[in-house]
Protein backbone atom coordinates (compact mmCIF):
# COMPACT_ATOMS: atom_id res chain seq x y z
CA UNK A 1 0.00 0.00 0.00
CA UNK A 2 1.42 3.33 -1.41
CA UNK A 3 1.52 6.24 1.05
CA UNK A 4 0.58 10.09 0.56
CA UNK A 5 1.17 13.32 1.58
CA UNK A 6 -0.48 16.22 2.43
CA UNK A 7 0.21 19.70 1.41
CA UNK A 8 -1.92 22.66 3.51
CA UNK A 9 -2.54 25.87 2.85
CA UNK A 10 -2.68 28.35 5.41
CA UNK A 11 -4.36 31.85 5.77
CA UNK A 12 -5.56 33.21 8.90
CA UNK A 13 -9.42 31.91 9.84
CA UNK A 14 -9.81 30.47 6.28
CA UNK A 15 -7.58 27.56 7.80
CA UNK A 16 -10.70 26.52 9.07
CA UNK A 17 -11.91 25.34 5.90
CA UNK A 18 -8.96 22.29 6.83
CA UNK A 19 -11.72 21.03 9.50
CA UNK A 20 -14.31 20.13 6.93
CA UNK A 21 -11.71 18.67 4.70
CA UNK A 22 -10.12 16.71 7.48
CA UNK A 23 -13.61 15.21 8.95
CA UNK A 24 -14.31 13.93 5.35
CA UNK A 25 -11.12 12.42 4.47
CA UNK A 26 -11.16 10.49 7.55
CA UNK A 27 -15.12 9.56 7.50
CA UNK A 28 -14.73 8.21 3.17
CA UNK A 29 -11.06 7.08 3.15
CA UNK A 30 -9.06 7.80 6.55
CA UNK A 31 -5.20 8.29 7.18
CA UNK A 32 -3.67 5.50 7.96
CA UNK A 33 -1.69 5.58 4.45
CA UNK A 34 -0.86 9.27 5.37
CA UNK A 35 3.38 9.91 6.36
CA UNK A 36 3.62 13.44 5.90
CA UNK A 37 1.90 16.72 6.24
CA UNK A 38 3.85 20.07 5.06
CA UNK A 39 1.49 22.74 6.63
CA UNK A 40 2.12 26.38 7.91
CA UNK A 41 0.26 29.03 10.22
CA UNK A 42 -3.63 27.57 10.87
CA UNK A 43 -3.08 24.47 9.29
CA UNK A 44 -0.41 23.62 10.59
CA UNK A 45 -2.71 23.88 13.74
CA UNK A 46 -5.08 22.02 12.71
CA UNK A 47 -3.77 19.21 11.31
CA UNK A 48 -1.11 19.14 14.77
CA UNK A 49 -4.42 17.64 16.28
CA UNK A 50 -4.72 15.09 13.56
CA UNK A 51 -1.10 13.94 14.31
CA UNK A 52 -2.08 13.73 17.65
CA UNK A 53 -5.23 11.38 17.46
CA UNK A 54 -7.33 14.02 18.88
CA UNK A 55 -9.54 14.93 16.06
CA UNK A 56 -12.24 14.81 18.45
CA UNK A 57 -10.82 18.33 19.39
CA UNK A 58 -10.17 20.26 16.23
CA UNK A 59 -13.77 21.57 15.50
CA UNK A 60 -14.26 22.65 19.23
CA UNK A 61 -11.09 24.66 19.35
CA UNK A 62 -12.06 26.59 16.23
CA UNK A 63 -15.47 27.34 17.55
CA UNK A 64 -14.31 28.66 20.70
CA UNK A 65 -11.44 30.78 19.34
CA UNK A 66 -14.44 32.41 17.80
CA UNK A 67 -16.62 32.47 20.86
CA UNK A 68 -13.96 33.85 22.96
CA UNK A 69 -13.60 36.85 21.55
CA UNK A 70 -9.85 37.05 22.23
CA UNK A 71 -8.30 35.47 19.37
CA UNK A 72 -9.72 37.87 16.25
CA UNK A 73 -10.06 41.60 16.98
CA UNK A 74 -10.86 43.72 13.92
CA UNK A 75 -11.13 47.01 16.75
CA UNK A 76 -7.94 46.66 18.14
CA UNK A 77 -6.21 49.83 18.37
CA UNK A 78 -3.71 51.17 16.25
CA UNK A 79 -5.73 50.19 13.27
CA UNK A 80 -5.06 46.35 12.24
CA UNK A 81 -2.24 46.15 14.55
CA UNK A 82 -2.32 42.84 16.38
CA UNK A 83 -5.97 41.61 15.40
CA UNK A 84 -5.45 37.95 15.65
CA UNK A 85 -4.05 37.50 18.81
CA UNK A 86 -1.27 34.30 18.46
CA UNK A 87 -0.23 34.43 22.19
CA UNK A 88 -3.80 33.28 23.45
CA UNK A 89 -4.12 30.81 20.58
CA UNK A 90 -1.27 29.39 21.53
CA UNK A 91 -0.97 29.46 25.04
CA UNK A 92 -4.37 29.15 26.28
CA UNK A 93 -6.21 27.39 23.84
CA UNK A 94 -3.19 24.66 22.83
CA UNK A 95 -1.62 24.46 25.23
CA UNK A 96 -4.70 24.91 28.55
CA UNK A 97 -7.93 24.42 27.09
CA UNK A 98 -7.13 22.16 24.22
CA UNK A 99 -3.68 20.90 25.42
CA UNK A 100 -2.39 18.87 22.22
CA UNK A 101 -0.91 15.70 23.69
CA UNK A 102 2.90 15.98 22.81
CA UNK A 103 3.93 12.85 23.47
CA UNK A 104 1.01 10.72 21.19
CA UNK A 105 1.93 13.66 18.37
CA UNK A 106 6.31 13.18 18.44
CA UNK A 107 5.60 9.36 18.42
CA UNK A 108 3.52 9.42 15.81
CA UNK A 109 4.32 8.07 12.55
CA UNK A 110 3.24 10.74 10.65
CA UNK A 111 5.82 13.79 10.15
CA UNK A 112 4.74 17.16 10.52
CA UNK A 113 6.83 19.83 8.52
CA UNK A 114 5.99 23.46 9.73
CA UNK A 115 6.98 26.89 7.28
CA UNK A 116 8.38 29.42 8.93
CA UNK A 117 10.07 32.59 6.93
CA UNK A 118 13.49 34.01 8.56
CA UNK A 119 12.44 37.33 8.93
CA UNK A 120 15.82 38.79 8.00
CA UNK A 121 16.22 37.33 4.68
CA UNK A 122 12.91 36.25 3.86
CA UNK A 123 13.95 32.86 3.08
CA UNK A 124 11.52 30.02 3.81
CA UNK A 125 12.18 27.41 6.25
CA UNK A 126 11.04 24.19 7.27
CA UNK A 127 11.46 21.73 10.99
CA UNK A 128 9.90 18.52 11.30
CA UNK A 129 8.02 18.22 14.38
CA UNK A 130 10.65 15.93 15.58
CA UNK A 131 14.11 18.77 15.35
CA UNK A 132 14.94 20.49 18.29
CA UNK A 133 13.06 23.64 17.87
CA UNK A 134 10.67 24.18 20.59
CA UNK A 135 7.61 23.02 19.06
CA UNK A 136 4.62 25.62 20.55
CA UNK A 137 7.52 28.73 19.68
CA UNK A 138 7.82 27.41 15.98
CA UNK A 139 3.63 26.78 15.73
CA UNK A 140 3.76 30.45 17.41
CA UNK A 141 6.07 32.05 14.76
CA UNK A 142 4.35 29.80 11.55
CA UNK A 143 1.23 31.91 12.49
CA UNK A 144 3.10 34.98 13.30
CA UNK A 145 1.56 37.51 10.57
CA UNK A 146 3.59 40.68 10.45
CA UNK A 147 1.60 43.56 12.18
CA UNK A 148 -1.38 42.22 11.94
CA UNK A 149 -0.88 38.99 14.58
CA UNK A 150 2.44 39.29 16.43
CA UNK A 151 5.69 40.47 16.88
CA UNK A 152 8.59 38.01 14.93
CA UNK A 153 9.26 35.05 17.41
CA UNK A 154 12.77 34.23 18.46
CA UNK A 155 14.08 30.24 18.32
CA UNK A 156 17.10 28.90 17.58
CA UNK A 157 18.62 31.33 18.03
CA UNK A 158 16.61 33.37 14.74
CA UNK A 159 13.58 35.66 14.05
CA UNK A 160 11.09 34.03 12.23
CA UNK A 161 7.17 35.08 11.26
CA UNK A 162 4.50 33.12 8.83
CA UNK A 163 5.62 31.03 6.75
CA UNK A 164 3.30 31.82 3.98
CA UNK A 165 5.26 35.09 3.11
CA UNK A 166 8.43 32.93 1.90
CA UNK A 167 6.29 30.09 0.78
CA UNK A 168 2.46 30.18 -0.08
CA UNK A 169 1.69 26.76 -0.55
CA UNK A 170 5.14 24.42 0.06
CA UNK A 171 4.51 22.02 -2.46
CA UNK A 172 8.18 22.29 -3.70
CA UNK A 173 8.87 20.44 -0.25
CA UNK A 174 7.08 17.36 -1.28
CA UNK A 175 9.15 17.08 -4.35
CA UNK A 176 10.19 13.63 -3.65
CA UNK A 177 6.82 12.66 -2.71
CA UNK A 178 5.06 10.25 -5.50
CA UNK A 179 0.85 10.92 -4.27
CA UNK A 180 0.18 14.33 -3.02
CA UNK A 181 -3.10 15.65 -1.44
CA UNK A 182 -2.79 19.15 -1.49
CA UNK A 183 -5.47 21.71 -0.15
CA UNK A 184 -5.71 24.93 -0.56
CA UNK A 185 -7.83 27.67 1.28
CA UNK A 186 -8.15 30.51 -1.63
CA UNK A 187 -10.37 29.69 -4.81
CA UNK A 188 -8.17 29.46 -7.85
CA UNK A 189 -8.92 32.82 -10.05
CA UNK A 190 -6.47 35.84 -9.75
CA UNK A 191 -5.96 37.92 -6.92
CA UNK A 192 -6.68 41.66 -7.26
CA UNK A 193 -3.14 44.08 -7.26
CA UNK A 194 -4.79 47.04 -5.72
CA UNK A 195 -1.40 47.92 -6.24
CA UNK A 196 -1.83 51.67 -5.04
CA UNK A 197 -3.57 50.70 -1.59
CA UNK A 198 -0.60 48.15 -1.13
CA UNK A 199 2.20 50.44 -1.41
CA UNK A 200 0.46 52.73 1.47
CA UNK A 201 0.01 49.67 3.56
CA UNK A 202 3.59 48.82 2.61
CA UNK A 203 4.51 52.09 3.96
CA UNK A 204 2.59 52.30 6.92
CA UNK A 205 2.78 48.37 8.38
CA UNK A 206 6.30 47.25 7.27
CA UNK A 207 8.07 49.62 6.85
CA UNK A 208 10.77 48.87 9.64
CA UNK A 209 11.20 45.27 7.89
CA UNK A 210 14.10 44.45 6.27
CA UNK A 211 13.36 45.17 2.52
CA UNK A 212 14.13 41.62 1.42
CA UNK A 213 11.04 40.69 3.77
CA UNK A 214 8.87 43.58 2.35
CA UNK A 215 9.53 42.25 -1.33
CA UNK A 216 8.63 38.84 -0.01
CA UNK A 217 5.32 40.07 1.36
CA UNK A 218 5.21 42.63 -1.63
CA UNK A 219 5.26 39.43 -3.90
CA UNK A 220 2.63 36.94 -1.96
CA UNK A 221 -0.14 38.25 -4.78
CA UNK A 222 2.40 36.77 -8.01
CA UNK A 223 2.95 33.72 -5.97
CA UNK A 224 -0.42 33.00 -5.38
CA UNK A 225 -1.56 33.96 -9.02
CA UNK A 226 1.26 31.21 -10.06
CA UNK A 227 -0.22 28.48 -8.11
CA UNK A 228 -2.11 26.92 -10.89
CA UNK A 229 1.17 26.58 -13.14
CA UNK A 230 3.20 25.69 -10.63
CA UNK A 231 0.66 22.85 -9.48
CA UNK A 232 0.04 21.53 -13.28
CA UNK A 233 3.68 21.26 -13.92
CA UNK A 234 3.90 18.96 -11.04
CA UNK A 235 1.03 16.87 -12.07
CA UNK A 236 2.60 15.57 -15.13
CA UNK A 237 4.73 13.44 -12.79
CA UNK A 238 3.16 12.82 -9.72
CA UNK A 239 -0.80 11.61 -8.78
CA UNK A 240 -1.24 15.44 -7.35
CA UNK A 241 -5.05 16.04 -6.60
CA UNK A 242 -6.35 19.70 -5.34
CA UNK A 243 -9.07 20.45 -2.77
CA UNK A 244 -9.61 23.43 -3.52
CA UNK A 245 -12.54 26.15 -2.72
CA UNK A 246 -14.65 27.10 -6.00
CA UNK A 247 -15.49 30.14 -4.88
CA UNK A 248 -14.59 32.72 -2.14
CA UNK A 249 -15.31 31.16 1.65
CA UNK A 250 -17.50 32.81 3.86
CA UNK A 251 -15.36 33.81 5.94
CA UNK A 252 -12.55 36.33 6.39
CA UNK A 253 -8.80 36.14 7.33
CA UNK A 254 -9.92 37.83 10.17
CA UNK A 255 -13.16 37.59 11.74
CA UNK A 256 -15.49 37.15 14.61
CA UNK A 257 -18.84 35.75 12.90
CA UNK A 258 -19.62 31.66 14.35
CA UNK A 259 -21.91 31.40 11.36
CA UNK A 260 -19.69 31.73 8.75
CA UNK A 261 -16.75 29.72 10.24
CA UNK A 262 -19.39 27.27 10.53
CA UNK A 263 -20.43 27.47 6.86
CA UNK A 264 -16.50 27.27 5.68
CA UNK A 265 -15.99 24.05 7.71
CA UNK A 266 -19.38 22.75 5.91
CA UNK A 267 -17.92 23.91 2.52
CA UNK A 268 -14.62 22.17 3.41
CA UNK A 269 -16.46 19.07 3.84
CA UNK A 270 -18.60 19.00 0.81
CA UNK A 271 -15.78 20.19 -1.01
CA UNK A 272 -13.79 17.09 0.01
CA UNK A 273 -16.83 14.19 -0.07
CA UNK A 274 -17.56 15.81 -3.25
CA UNK A 275 -14.22 15.68 -5.23
CA UNK A 276 -14.53 13.65 -8.02
CA UNK A 277 -10.73 12.68 -8.36
CA UNK A 278 -10.07 11.50 -4.81
CA UNK A 279 -11.36 7.90 -5.24
CA UNK A 280 -9.07 7.52 -8.34
CA UNK A 281 -6.05 9.31 -5.80
CA UNK A 282 -6.58 7.10 -3.08
CA UNK A 283 -6.88 3.89 -5.28
CA UNK A 284 -3.75 4.30 -7.05
CA UNK A 285 -2.17 3.56 -3.31
CA UNK A 286 -3.02 0.61 -3.94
Amino acid sequence: MGKFCIVAQGGGMTACYHVGVIAALQEKFGFDNLQRVIATSGAAATYSYLISNQQNLIEPIWVDLVKSGKFAVPWRLPPGKHIMNIDFLIDEMIKKRYPLDIKTFKNSPIDLEIGVTDASTAESRYFSKNSEADFFELLRASCAVPYFGREKVLFNGRYYYDGIIANVTGLEKASSEENILMVLTRPPRPLKKMYFLRKILRWLLIRNETPVLQKAIWDIVAKFDAIPQETEKISKSKNLVIIQPKKKLPILRVDTSLSRLQKTIKQGYNDTINHPQLESFFARLN
